[in-house]
């Protein structure tokens, strides 16, 4: 179930970007099977719409991926995660530098869906055991 956002630099081509987002789910899927429902937002931004180290428009916009999912999965399982989501943006980039990857997991008892606790729906905090080992 994570849930995601890229910030990259305007203009790679959409079968660029289809084949990225494609490996980016393989590899956050790998990491979370439970539930099917990964997301990924991508922003996109023009040279004149980021300012890097007090310069508006210097260089191209340095990505920044941000991850939010469910606490459980293991290290092995990030790390893995997160080499695959470098190498996909870093193919369909061309391998720009400084890519950074922040994530932030969440216990059930900080996640609503729909306005109902995750921590509530029984059947979830099960089948998150079983995938997740804990």
């Amino acid at each position: 179930m994570p849930i995601a956002y890229l910030d990259v630099p305007q203009g790679i081509q959409t079968e660029k970007k289809k084949k990225m987002l494609k490996s980016i789910y393989e590899a956050l899927n790998e990491a979370y099977p439970f539930p099917p429902d990964h997301r990924v937002f991508v922003t996109e931004w023009p040279l004149e719409g980021v300012c890097q180290d007090g310069q508006l428009g210097s260089e191209p916009p340095r990505p920044v991926f941000i991850i939010h999912a469910p606490q459980g999965v293991s290290v092995e399982a990030k790390r893995k995660m997160m080499k695959g989501i470098n190498a996909a943006v870093g193919e369909a980039y061309n391998n720009l530098p400084d890519f950074m990857i922040f994530m932030q997991e969440y216990p059930l008892e900080l996640v609503a869906h729909n306005g109902n606790l995750h921590s509530d729906n029984q059947e979830r905090v099960e089948e998150q055991k079983k995938v997740y080992g804990r």
